[in-house]
């Protein structure tokens, strides 16, 4: 993997350095790959995954992690062997297809790749000691098809769950990342909510942040809808946290080893009823570059049909006919903003810096909406470079009950507290 994106990711917006990651760790050469899965010899379980042929320059690339990190460690080689860094090589490689320096090579894998599997031996280049591996082929796909997929997907999004749904992570688009994050995540702590709707958080030990699962919800098809939805979100922010390990491998920048601040992540349910559920996503990452990427997300999603919400089913939010993802706010939007504007932050925010009056300008270009309680449309600055950054998060709301001049049939459905 080229150590590129490293060097770029803290002035990108947080949704697109997710992106940047997730290509990253998809595009491990672009071309039909192998996955095998199996042991390395008194280190336990790896999974692994090949070219199968060599490129131009005749080098094979790959790469393999160990269930227990998920950390990818990159290999090269020509020929029957392959090659694996050390840490913060000294000379990084060039690209995928460039050959590691004999000075920076931590290990060599020499085997066979047949119909079986691949099977050899590892051996550590400073010690001598060798290690047997037996890896049997579990996956065979092909990675150029997958970024055509999510390029296509991305091109046609309607909705936010476009990618999700058409081009996410799974075993059969992206089996290595799919081995790499199922099964890890375990519910923590207590289930919160009442009645018929709740949620616990989850955690992948690896990865350390936590991820909300609905828990409880009076339609199982709609729980399992909208979980999926929440677990590709916590699958993509964790393959995010993972590749900045993985820099340690393919740069020199101290970021790459690290989490790169996604174990500090803030994830917050500011809402949920039967009807909706808001996630907020809230952080600084920080994988190499010239800023840390502060970011505040705000996802709803519909409890009623097991989706993202169009929060033009609610009301007029915005203007007919356009694409739903980056859509323009209506005129009655644009009017319920006003009034919050001119009303001024709340008196526990008055003194607060920065606070609803020096922010109000980012809208509407970097306006955000979601739910917050006691029951109320929250308005959120998202989206804002690293020069804006500090008025990212929510400064101002509309009570359910304001919006009832301007609800659509059967709107008043998700304005329900319970």
């Amino acid at each position: 993997m080229s150590s590129t994106p490293a060097r770029h990711l803290r002035c990108a917006p947080a949704a697109l350095i997710l992106a940047m990651l997730s290509l990253a760790a998809f595009n491990a050469g672009a071309t039909p790959r192998t996955v095998y899965q199996g042991t390395l010899q008194g280190a336990g379980e790896v999974v692994l995954e090949l070219d199968d042929a060599a490129g131009a320059n005749g080098v094979v690339s790959g790469r393999y992690f160990y269930p227990r990190s998920g950390v990818d460690i990159p290999l090269r080689g020509t020929g029957d062997v392959l090659y694996e860094p050390k840490p913060h090589p000294a000379r990084p490689p060039a690209s995928d297809k460039a050959t590691i320096d004999a000075a920076d090579r931590a290990a060599s894998w020499q085997g066979t790749r047949d119909a079986k599997g691949y099977h050899g031996q590892w051996t550590d280049t400073r010690t001598g000691k060798q290690r047997r591996f037996d890896l049997r082929p579990v996956a065979h796909y092909d990675t150029e098809q997958l970024e055509r997929d999510r390029a296509r997907a991305r091109a046609e999004q309607v909705d936010l769950g476009d990618v999700d749904l058409k081009a996410g992570i799974d075993a059969k688009r992206a089996p290595y990342e799919t081995l790499k994050l199922a099964g890890h995540a375990k519910p923590v702590g207590k289930e919160i909510g009442a009645g018929a709707v709740a949620y616990r958080m989850w955690v992948d030990p690896r990865t350390q942040f936590a991820y909300p699962r609905l828990s409880r919800h009076p339609d199982p098809q709609v729980m399992r809808r909208v979980n999926d939805l929440l677990e590709q979100r916590h699958w993509r922010k964790s393959l995010g946290a993972l590749e900045c390990m993985a820099f340690a491998y393919t740069s020199q920048s101290e970021a790459g080893g690290t989490l790169g601040g996604f174990d500090d992540e803030n994830i917050n349910v500011t809402w949920l009823s039967r009807a909706l559920m808001t996630v907020t996503e809230a952080g600084s990452l920080d994988c190499g570059g010239a800023h840390p990427a502060n970011h505040f997300e705000p996802y709803t999603f519909d409890l009623l049909r097991g989706e993202y919400l169009d929060w033009n089913r609610v009301f007029d939010a915005y203007v007919p006919g356009k694409r739903s993802v980056g859509r323009e706010p209506s005129a009655a939007l644009l009017g319920l903003v006003d009034q919050v504007v001119k009303a001024g932050p709340p008196e526990s925010q008055a003194d607060q810096r920065p606070n609803l009056e020096d922010c109000a300008d980012l809208w509407p270009q970097y306006l955000a909406l979601g739910a917050v309680t006691p029951g109320a449309l929250s308005l959120s600055v998202s989206g804002v470079g690293h020069a804006s950054g500090a008025c990212l998060g929510t400064h101002g709301s509309v009570p359910f009950k304001a919006l009832q001049p301007y609800l659509k049939p059967g709107g008043q459905a998700y304005l329900v507290a319970d």
